[in-house]
C-alpha cells in the first residue's frame, strides 16, 4: 500500500533555521554557521531544524497509515480515531491500569492494548504489516537490542519506518556511564538474552545518579557513583540486589544499553552496514537544551 511514509522527513541540520532562531549568531554566513553548529551547537542543544519539540517529531508519524505503539502505559503518543494505532504491552489493559493506581497515576491514560507481549516474536501477535512504529523510552531497556530490531522488521512493510524517542545518558541518571557498542549488544544477542543478567541490573541500581535534566544540562551531574564512598548503606543495597537476582525467575527492568545521538547513529550504522538489522538511519535528530531525550 502507498502511504505518506515515503515522504522526505526534515533535515537533521537547517542553516536557516539555525540562524533565525539563534539571535546572538547573527551576521554569520551560511558556512560559519554550519561550522558553529558542529563545534559548539549540538552540544549546547541549540535548536537546529524543524523538529525541536517532541511534537513537531509525532507530527512526522503519518495518520493514514496502521502504527504501532510500543508501551503506551498511560500517557500514549497517539490515539484513536486520529490515528490507525494499535498497542504493544507486556501487560494488559486491567493490569495497566492497577499499576497505574498502584503508582499514584491516573489510570483513565491506559488505552486499550491489543496486543500483550510474553516474549514471543512480534510477528506472532501483529499480523497486519505496520507502516511504522514508536517507540519512547523503551529501546534502551530490551534485554537483546538485535532481536528486538529484527523482530520490528518483520512486522513492517517494506517502506516502513521505526520512530524513537530515546533516553540521551548525558542528562539522565545514566549520565557517568559509557556509550553502548556494538560489541555489546552482540554478545547480548550471542548470548540470546531474554532478560537483564547481572550486570545491567546491578549497573541500573548502584551506578547512576540523579535524574534532574536541568541540572545536568547546567553541569551540575552530582558525585560520580565511581567515587561514591563505600558506605555500609551502599553494600547492604549491592547485597539486597544481588539475593534479588538470584532469588527470583521473575523479570527485572534495567537500562541495559545508554545512548547519546552521535553514539546512536554510529552504533545503528555499524548494525545495518554488517547486515545484522533491515534497516537503515535516516534521521537522529539531536537533543534540544534543557531536555532529556532525542529522536530517531
Amino acid at each position: 500500500m502507498e502511504h505518506e511514509m515515503i515522504t522526505a522527513l526534515p533535515p537533521e541540520f537547517d542553516v536557516n533555521i539555525y540562524l533565525a532562531r539563534n539571535t546572538d549568531l547573527a551576521g554569520m554566513t551560511p558556512e560559519q554557521a554550519a561550522d558553529h553548529h558542529h563545534l559548539w551547537g549540538r552540544d549546547e542543544g541549540r535548536i537546529c531544524n524543524a523538529t525541536d519539540t517532541r511534537a513537531r517529531f509525532l507530527a512526522l508519524v503519518p495518520r493514514d497509515a496502521p502504527l504501532l505503539e510500543i508501551g503506551p502505559y498511560t500517557t500514549p503518543a497517539f490515539r484513536r480515531p486520529a490515528h490507525d494505532v494499535r498497542y504493544l504491552d507486556a501487560f494488559g489493559t486491567e493490569e495497566l491500569r492497577a499499576r497505574a493506581v498502584a503508582g499514584n497515576m491516573d489510570p483513565s491514560g491506559v488505552p486499550v492494548i491489543d496486543h500483550v507481549w510474553h516474549g514471543e516474536p512480534y510477528a506472532t501477535l501483529v499480523r497486519t504489516p505496520m507502516a511504522a512504529v514508536f517507540s519512547s523510552h523503551n529501546i534502551e531497556h530490551q534485554p537483546d537490542l538485535i532481536r528486538h530490531l529484527r523482530e520490528l522488521g518483520d512486522i513492517l512493510e517494506p517502506q516502513g519506518r521505526l520512530f524513537f524517542a530515546i533516553p540521551d545518558r548525558r542528562y539522565c541518571f545514566d549520565h557517568f556511564l559509557r556509550e553502548t557498542t556494538f560489541a555489546d549488544v552482540f554478545g547480548a544477542y550471542h548470548e540470546k538474552r531474554r532478560a537483564h543478567n547481572a550486570a545491567s541490573v546491578l549497573t541500573s541500581r548502584m551506578l547512576i545518579t540523579h535524574n534532574d535534566m536541568i541540572r545536568h544540562w547546567r553541569g551540575d551531574h552530582g558525585l560520580s557513583p565511581f567515587l561514591t564512598p563505600i558506605t555500609p548503606e551502599r553494600a547492604a543495597m549491592a547485597r539486597e540486589t544481588m539475593a534479588e537476582i538470584e532469588g527470583t525467575r521473575d523479570y527485572i527492568d534495567a537500562h541495559a544499553w545508554q545512548f547519546t545521538p552521535a553514539s546512536f547513529r554510529a552504533l545503528i550504522d555499524f548494525l545495518a552496514l554488517s547486515g545484522t538489522i533491515p534497516f537503515q538511519v535516516e534521521r537522529v535528530y539531536p537533543t534540544m537544551r534543557y531536555t532529556n531525550e532525542f529522536h530517531a
